[in-house]
């Protein structure tokens, strides 16, 4: 039983240290110029970048799993710490991108973290990681907890006025 908890201890501080890691590499090189508040788009201004992150994050997941077409990614994915690292390193310029179009709080900016953290981790193991990699699907899982969010989050009311303004004209 003393052993069970000295293990857990050190996973503990592993997955600290990692969390950490991640934070600082993910936060450090953030530049607050060109972001928006979700508040501030229009309700079809939020879908197509969301669209266009969707996209990526579908993308970025069904390349650096577990595939049957033998291509590069296919090849780095066997090298066992190569292919950890790229497709972690892949979720982390991920999260720049969706951080670069809008302005998050740091709740949701910490799951995304988290979210990548469990992924670096479970993806060491060699023939585990390769099927954890593909049914965690971290960038998929930081999608939905953005358009979660985004969505959820009033409009401008510039799209109320434009509306009006249409309907105006129209009477």
């Amino acid at each position: 039983m003393d052993s069970l908890q000295q293990v857990f201890s050190v996973v503990s501080a592993v997955y600290t240290a990692l969390l950490s890691i991640v934070r600082s590499v993910f936060l450090s090189s953030m530049t607050t110029r060109g972001i928006r508040d979700p508040a501030s788009y229009t309700a079809s201004e939020k879908k197509e970048t969301l669209r266009g992150l969707r996209r990526q994050a579908r993308r970025l997941d069904k390349k650096w799993s577990l595939s049957c077409k033998p291509d590069e990614y296919f090849l780095l994915n066997m090298i066992p710490i190569l292919g950890d690292s790229m497709s972690t390193i892949l979720a982390i310029k991920y999260l720049r991108e969706i951080h670069r179009s809008f302005a998050l709080p740091p709740e949701i900016e910490n799951k995304f973290v988290k979210n990548v953290v469990i992924h670096a981790g479970g993806s060491i193991v060699p023939l585990v990681g390769w099927l954890f990699r593909r049914v965690f699907g971290v960038n998929i899982r930081n999608y939905r907890i953005l358009e979660k969010y985004v969505m959820s989050v009033d409009s401008d009311s510039r799209e109320s006025i434009e509306a009006d303004s249409v309907t105006g004209l129209i009477n």
